[in-house]
């Protein structure tokens, strides 16, 4: 469900590792702001019917700037901070 790897962006071709995706434990928030990385508790592992999306409460806000944390966004460039980017390698996948 989720990997670690290269990626580079597309906007200012620069070359970076992170990671993206969660596990069937636990789900990756990222930071709009800053792109800090919240790792929420999620089993996702039991059948739709019985999964429970994390609550609002549960997932919060940065710690570091305040920021709104999604699930559904991509990585930051720390060089220009566009979320315009690719995976050029994958180290690991992981579930």
């Amino acid at each position: 469900m989720g990997h670690s790897g290269t990626y580079k962006c597309k906007d200012c071709r620069n070359e970076f590792d992170s990671h993206e995706g969660g596990g069937f434990v636990f789900i990756e928030y990222r930071c709009v702001e800053c792109d800090t990385i919240k790792n929420v508790n999620s089993n996702r592992t039991v059948s739709p019917k019985e999964y429970k999306a994390p609550t609002k409460k549960e997932i919060g806000i940065c710690k570091k700037c305040g920021g709104e944390l999604k699930d559904n966004i991509r990585p930051m460039c720390p060089k220009c901070r566009s979320r315009n980017v690719e995976v050029e390698s994958i180290f690991i996948n992981y579930d």
